[in-house]
């Protein structure tokens, strides 16, 4: 009985030249070629995204984005639902062989279902490349179940499709080529499974549970509730804003403590956190917001423009160095960023401030001499704006607290810089990055370190969060630890188990409780408390966060930054 013949033989088949056959007929090149075009159909569709986003304009960064992103979400779904990807690939699986029993008995395959397998298998290898370049440039191995599902989908229509593999037998050059392509890619499926089975069946040694009480836990003791107030953009601004971001109501989002009659409090401090480039998204950022606020600290959190074209004045070189950029653009968000805690002036801090904030404090004041400012890559880097609003305004007299995490070019503006002498003398400073950020380079953070030299050494700490690839899920020092989509065991140990401990500090201050202050405290200077990032299930210890009093000046592998330059 003859076997039949597998698409990946098609071109042989249809051509008229199998043996027994006529070799007088003519070709059926439209026919022959189907199964070719509907796998490079596949490939293709798989790259339209990027190369529209490239023809328009965008750059590689911009264009890369949004699958990036649904990587990152398939990802995180197929973290939380592994017995189902388990389950899906032995059901997979199954299929196949069923398949290719049925071709080991001579019964013809759907010629239908292999064209539209066909055309997934491009999709998929596209998919495929467009991984393993994500991985070299931002992922750093970050994600294991991703890749060994592509493995799985390719596996499974590999054996539908082309049956089991077979060694290159003698005969024609095409069918030898065929064979020998089939089992290759056959070799890289099953490559990209296999490290992800001690995962998939439980066998790899998990991260540390997340801590149940204090620093890092959920987010408490109170409740929250969020407003949103828009603001008014400065015309010349609002004049300069690109039509990504022109159907946006730039607002402030002001997220309060819901208080309670059997907590006495006279007053709370004030918190101000700043989005990363192009990403004014507050779902983004609520993780980080709830564990402030739910310390009992008002939290603000605040839009401003990315994708702005403001005018270049004539003979403007640009310039990123040290960690500072003379880019115009700081400038008009600047703008943007003073008007919006002007609204939060009026909204929260003024005695006639908005109803929703009384409903929400009844008769306790917002304090914003205790100051807390944080932001997220450039809303890292404007953290030195926010700072010098706060200090024109006296905000943060009293108490202040700067997070910067993976923070970008800061502003090198001589009217933008922050009057740092009016600073508390125990203010205090973390810069945390991790050392996966492949989006900004570590430069920016340890120059901004420089800047707080005014500051006792111990007070002013560069922090880096180290990626630990021994489990699963692995742990990555990504540049989007802080955001809500890439939440996970190393951010819940290495991010906010300090914002907690942060906003402990700051509320302790305003409430003059030196008991919970020195306990902060201790969470935020260099020692184990801080550096500790827990235990993997067999008992191996997480890699602990690496912290330096002068990044610059006593580690070698920061000497490159000396001479660093930023492209603009």
């Amino acid at each position: 009985m003859r076997v039949h013949t597998t698409l990946f033989e098609e071109m042989r088949v249809f051509s008229g030249m199998e043996e027994g056959g006529d070799s007088m007929q003519p070709p059926q090149t439209p026919r022959r070629t189907i199964g070719p075009t509907l796998f490079g159909l596949g490939l293709l569709t798989s790259f339209i995204q990027p190369i529209f986003l490239l023809f328009i304009g965008k750059d590689v960064n911009d264009a890369i984005w949004p699958h990036a992103y649904r990587a990152l979400q398939a990802t995180m779904l197929l973290r939380e639902h592994l017995t189902l990807m388990l389950f899906l690939a032995l059901l997979l699986f199954f299929a196949s062989m069923v398949s290719v029993q049925s071709q080991i008995r001579g019964k013809p395959p759907n010629q239908t279902l292999n064209y539209a397998l066909l055309f997934f298998g491009g999709l998929f290898s596209g998919f495929t490349i467009l991984y393993f370049l994500l991985d070299v440039f931002y992922l750093r191995g970050a994600f294991l179940l991703l890749p060994t599902s592509y493995g799985i989908i390719l596996l499974s229509i590999l054996f539908i499709v082309g049956g089991l593999p077979r060694l290159p037998e003698r005969g024609s050059k095409a069918k030898m080529l065929t064979s020998l392509t089939h089992l290759l890619a056959v070799f890289f499926a099953a490559w990209l499974v296999m490290p992800g089975i001690p995962a998939m069946i439980g066998l790899a040694p998990s991260p540390p549970d997340a801590p149940r009480i204090g620093y890092g836990a959920e987010p408490g003791p109170f409740d929250t509730t969020m407003t949103i107030h828009p603001y008014d953009m400065p015309l010349q601004v609002e004049e300069v804003i690109l039509k990504d971001e022109q159907d946006v109501e730039f607002s402030v989002y002001l997220t309060l403590p819901e208080l309670n009659l059997d907590v006495p409090l006279d007053r709370i401090p004030l918190a101000l956190l700043s989005h990363g480039w192009g990403y004014p998204v507050y779902e983004e950022y609520t993780d980080w917001i709830e564990h402030l606020s739910a310390r009992g600290m008002a939290v603000a959190f605040v839009q401003y423009p990315s994708h702005i074209d403001p005018p270049i004045p004539e003979g403007l070189t640009g310039i990123d160095v040290e960690g500072a950029s003379n880019y115009p653009h700081h400038e008009y968000r600047a703008m943007a960023i003073a008007a919006a805690l002007d609204t939060l002036n009026h909204v929260a801090l003024n005695e006639t401030r908005h109803p929703s904030v009384d409903a929400s404090l009844g008769d306790v004041t917002i304090d914003s001499s205790h100051l807390w400012i944080g932001g997220h890559s450039l809303g890292g880097a404007y953290t030195f704006i926010q700072l010098y609003e706060a200090m024109e305004r006296g905000w943060g007299s009293e108490t202040l607290f700067v997070d910067i995490e993976s923070g970008w070019t800061r502003p090198d503006q001589a009217m933008l810089q922050p009057n740092l002498s009016r600073m508390p003398e125990d203010a205090m400073v973390h810069i945390a990055r991790g050392v996966d950020d492949m989006t900004v380079d570590a430069c920016y953070s340890v120059h901004h370190q420089q800047v707080y030299d005014l500051l006792p050494d111990q007070h002013v700490l560069y922090i880096e969060l180290q990626s630990d690839l021994y489990g699963f899920p692995r742990l990555v020092g990504s540049h989007y630890l802080p955001t809500d989509s890439v939440h996970d065991r190393l951010a819940d140990y290495g991010v906010y188990r300090r914002i907690d401990a942060q906003a402990d500090w700051v509320f302790a201050r305003t409430q003059g409780d030196n008991i919970t202050e020195s306990w902060a405290y201790g969470h935020l200077v260099d020692g184990d408390l801080l550096r500790s990032m827990g235990e993997w299930s067999d008992g191996t210890p997480v890699l602990p966060l690496l912290v330096y009093q002068d990044a610059l000046n006593s580690e070698s592998k920061f000497e490159y930054c000396e001479t660093f330059e930023g492209e603009l």
